[in-house]
């Protein structure tokens, strides 16, 4: 490739930075350039395959709000010109599994009360208290991301956006669950789709709770042929508009100029010249993540006003994926309608999570269990998966090995972890290991390879209470001309991370007009499409 000048920069193509390039192709005109490091564009909306029939997404496991309507939908419609298709998951889509008990989420506000003060009705009061929190937190987060975003000569507003129900949202999740509820197992329930965003309710923040369960209130969906028709159907709009997509080059530095970012060093990774080339642009956007961001890309004498804050930032648990061939369809012998379960050794989430590497001997505590084939309807050769929580450092040895070539201490570990995976998912389903045809256990080491987050750390900056309160928690930077985009602009999630996308598209092309024009044009777009 010889061009080297564009109009935007995009560093990565989660979908993030896939929504931001394809809004700026479309809306503005834009001809933009996506460098993604991985062989594949999508980020966590990618997929794989093994032995050319078993395929598996790696991070879209399922999304909700895509009811026809809604702000996601109309997004999603449009950045992808109508080219993804959406299943509705079974109803229940949600499963949570306890030692003594099953609970079935249902789609559905009125459903899901209803179930829960049938199971509980000694905590009718306080559930109906709760919903009615889930909605004033969610409407926080959206005034606190949108405070976030506005360009300099509005943010002097930003206080009065989120003054009202700070309280609430400044609260821990197990704060709450504490100070309203006095039933452990109804405790346990509410908050087990924590593994959404990664932290058990001693350390998130009450905001992201709110976030995920209003997320999946009215059920699931996933995209027909797979997460990776999204960048399918993205990439295509961006070229069209004069714009590329490289892959396998990772940006090394982003250039600065008198304070302004004017470019990137990329090199291309299956090249042994490392030397690289830049490529220059009015605008530079990271969908990176804070902590590559302003920890690796920027020049190393550039000092910004709170790079030790990014770089001391807790970090939190990375995971393990059991990736699962079956010889036949589960729909037939386990029973299976395409439902996620969520499986629990007690009720104490934080004591789970704080046993997470109990793993490593063989003892699993917490495990989420989808099935990707089911929710596609058109699959031929079915799958799994199966994730647990683990932390990066049991891990560590092996890192400066080179990957699917590391030693036998590693292979004999993800034996151990994956027999013991299997091993839990057949107590709860029983015949599930007789069906097994294929195996592939991924690890911290794996996610750090491919995506170069610290640590295989898949969620960003953790939802903690005090990520609200860090100003560099924002698509704005110290630099002129370089933007964030993704989870670490907006929030958790692929829902998140597209918002983040969106808003960085409208700070690029003039907030707040460009903002309504994109919504406006979207939901235009969408409501003219057959379902």
């Amino acid at each position: 490739m010889d061009r080297q000048r564009f109009d935007v920069i995009i560093i990565g193509s989660g979908i993030g930075g896939l929504t931001c390039a394809s809004l700026l192709a479309q809306i503005g005109k834009k001809q933009v350039l996506v460098l993604e490091r991985h062989s594949k564009a999508g980020g966590f909306t990618h997929t794989f395959k093994r032995e050319t029939k078993y395929e598996w997404d790696v991070g879209l496991h399922y999304v909700g709000q895509m009811q026809k309507g809604s702000e996601t939908r109309a997004i999603f419609d449009f950045i992808t010109a109508g080219n993804v298709k959406w299943n509705r998951m079974p109803d229940p889509y949600d499963v949570f599994v306890y030692p003594d008990f099953k609970f079935a989420a249902r789609s559905g506000r009125e459903h899901l009360k209803h179930d829960l003060i049938a199971q509980f009705p000694q905590e009718k009061e306080a559930l109906g208290k709760y919903f009615d929190d889930l909605k004033k937190v969610l409407s926080w987060s959206s005034r606190f991301v949108m405070s976030r975003s506005l360009p300099a000569w509005l943010r002097f507003i930003s206080p009065l956006l989120t003054m009202k129900n700070s309280g609430l949202a400044s609260m821990t999740t197990g704060e709450y669950l504490q100070k309203n509820f006095r039933d452990p197992r109804l405790q346990a329930i509410l908050v087990s789709q924590w593994g959404d965003h990664g932290l058990p309710p001693a350390m998130s923040s009450f905001i992201i709770h709110s976030i995920i369960v209003n997320h999946y209130m009215n059920g699931a969906y996933y995209p027909t042929g797979g997460a990776r028709t999204i960048a399918e159907s993205i990439v295509p709009l961006i070229e069209q508009a004069g714009g590329q997509v490289l892959l396998s080059h990772q940006v090394s530095e982003i250039t600065l100029q008198n304070g302004k970012a004017t470019g990137v060093k990329a090199f291309n990774r299956k090249s042994e010249d490392r030397a690289g080339k830049e490529f220059f642009a009015d605008h530079i956007v990271s969908d990176a993540g804070a902590w590559i961001t302003y920890g690796e890309l920027l020049p190393a004498d550039f000092r910004h006003p709170f790079i030790d804050q990014v770089k001391n930032y807790p970090t939190i648990a990375a995971n393990v994926t059991l990736y699962v061939g079956f010889k036949e369809d589960p729909r037939q012998t386990l029973g299976i309608q395409g439902e996620n379960y969520w499986i629990y050794g007690g009720y104490n989430h934080d004591d789970l999570y704080a046993r997470r590497n109990e793993l490593l001997e063989g003892k699993v505590k917490i495990a989420f269990l989808s099935f990707p084939s089911l929710k596609k309807s058109e699959t031929q050769h079915h799958t799994a998966e199966i994730i647990s929580f683990v932390d990066y450092e049991p891990f560590k040895p092996w890192a400066g090995q080179p990957l699917k070539k590391r030693d036998k201490d590693y292979r004999q570990l993800k034996e151990k972890i994956s027999r013991a995976l299997l091993d839990l998912i057949e107590s709860h389903l029983p015949g599930f290991k007789s069906q097994v045809a294929y195996y592939e256990l991924s690890t911290p080491l794996s996610t750090e390879h491919y995506t170069g987050f610290p640590q295989g750390n898949i969620y960003g900056i953790p939802a903690t209470p005090q990520r609200y309160k860090q100003k560099w928690i924002s698509l704005h930077t110290p630099v002129k001309r370089l933007y964030l985009t993704g989870s670490d602009a907006a929030a958790h999630g692929i829902a998140g991370a597209m918002m983040g996308g969106v808003l960085t598209a409208a700070a690029i092309l003039g907030m707040p007009a460009s903002l309504m024009k994109i919504f406006k044009t979207a939901f235009k777009y969408s409501n003219g499409l057959e379902e």
